[in-house]
């Protein structure tokens, strides 16, 4: 009678176990598309009040923020961050908010756009944003407005 006898590295085998079963939790703990439970944006919705000053022009208006399509994105909706009539998106990183470049068409003949950025912070229910809006026709930058818009919720 043949016996035959294979022999197993136990230390081995006892971390290749391990190291699957660590690979395996992690890869179900990596999901990037997953929303947490509190979403930091909530402390930003809202209608407010806005106090807009931009160079030596003061402006007031309403203004609502609301959640984006991304679950890090807040818009400034109509009327719209210098009352612009565009909705300027931010992204939220805690109780700060980058205005990423955001262009947007004011005429294609000659070729006209507003090009928006800056940051925002909140601090209890006043929102802060400090930004920039550039005027630029054909490539070249024809106005500039350095604009803070002081903003409390209602």
């Amino acid at each position: 009678m043949l016996v035959l006898r294979v022999v197993v590295n136990q230390p081995l085998m006892k971390k290749l176990l391990l190291a699957t079963t660590v690979f395996a939790f992690g890869l179900v703990a990596c999901d990037r598309n997953e929303i947490p439970d509190y979403d930091v944006r909530d402390e930003y919705v809202g209608m407010y009040d806005v106090t807009d000053a931009c160079d030596a022009m003061l402006n007031d208006y309403t203004l609502e923020v609301y959640k984006g399509s991304s679950y890090d994105e807040i818009v400034f909706g109509w009327p719209g961050l210098y009352e612009a009539g565009m909705d300027v998106t931010g992204i939220v990183t805690g109780m700060k908010v980058v205005i990423p470049i955001q262009q947007f068409t004011i005429s294609t003949y000659p070729n006209i756009f507003y090009e928006f950025s800056g940051s925002a912070s909140l601090e209890d229910s006043i929102l802060t944003v400090d930004y920039t809006v550039l005027t630029v026709q054909d490539g070249l930058i024809i106005d500039e407005h350095n604009c803070i818009a002081t903003m409390e919720r209602n």
